[in-house]
């Protein structure tokens, strides 16, 4: 992760969904190549959005990518929802697979109670970081105490400073973005806040929405903020897929350019594409397009 520009996201699908997904996926992983690391998310489904529904493991999924990629793996794992005994296993089998960056990540509201038998992200992070893993964690620009009206973003800088400096995070990927204000005080915030040798490699997320699912769900579900004038330009688009990849390379050269204007190096800003919808092919094969752009503009081989 320390030198990589472009980080393509795969979901693992629904297990009722596997063979499409994988077949889709398997096509687009031949098509396009503009990218450096596969990441690998762990999704609960039944704490993010309030369903039980049987979804391939990570682990196993990520097998199935190192089969037939030979890109770094990067995978995620929710720190409060695994047992130390299940992490330490879980790590074993990572590094298997020849993972070296695991992304720890906590609970999707800090008011639950996950119970003493689950690690903390710094928990999490420890563990990880004595077997050898670099660790990163998430970024959310938006985080406040309460709702306002305008860019907030003090609260999330603590969390950044601890994560750095308590558990040696050493990068960070951001919640999906869909405007770049919030994201641009964040930006300014961590350069006061952070001494330059201690600026993390941030990778700022995107994710194409190629319909008004993908629009509703990333909203409703997944709390990404999308600005009403920049959602009635989606909604009203003859194709959101290319307006939607549209908005965001736009959202990257105003959040690139402002980094540099601040003085964070050019190398410490980073791309993550991901998409939402593993069994809907515009979806997925919009995420990979959306990939290869951002390659060619960072200059990624293919």
């Amino acid at each position: 992760m320390a030198s990589a520009r472009v980080v393509l996201e795969a979901c693992p699908p629904l297990v009722a969904h596997q063979d499409q997904a994988y077949a889709i996926l398997e096509e687009s992983l031949k098509a396009y190549t503009r990218y450096q690391v596969l990441g690998v998310p762990d999704i609960q489904d039944s704490a993010e959005f309030g369903r039980s529904r049987r979804r391939v493991g990570s682990l196993e999924f990520a097998a199935w990518l190192r089969e037939r990629s030979d890109r770094p793996l990067c995978l995620y794992k929710v720190a409060v929802a695994t047992p130390r005994p299940s992490l330490d296993s879980w790590l074993e089998r990572a590094a298997e697979l020849g993972c070296g960056d695991v992304f720890v990540v906590g609970g999707d509201t800090s008011g639950k109670d996950y119970g003493d038998e689950v690690l903390s992200v710094g928990g999490g992070t420890k563990a990880a970081m004595r077997r050898g893993f670099h660790c990163g964690g998430i970024i959310i620009p938006t985080r406040r105490r309460e709702f306002v009206g305008r860019p907030a973003t003090l609260d999330e800088i603590a969390r950044i400073q601890d994560k750095i400096h308590t558990w040696g995070m050493r990068f960070f990927s951001t919640q999906l973005l869909y405007e770049a204000e919030w994201m641009s005080c964040l930006l300014m915030d961590m350069t006061r806040a952070l001494a330059p040798e201690d600026f993390p490699k941030l990778f700022l997320t995107f994710s194409p929405f190629v319909c008004e699912e993908d629009l509703n769900f990333a909203v409703k579900y997944l709390g990404v903020y999308v600005p009403p004038d920049v959602e009635r330009m989606l909604r009203g688009a003859r194709n959101m897929a290319e307006a939607s990849m549209a908005q965001l390379t736009l959202i990257w050269e105003r959040l690139s350019t402002f980094a540099g204007e601040i003085g964070i190096p050019a190398d410490r800003l980073g791309v993550n594409v991901e998409y939402i919808n593993s069994r809907d092919p515009r979806n997925v094969r919009a995420a990979f397009e959306l990939a290869e752009a951002f390659g060619r503009l960072l200059g990624v081989p293919g």
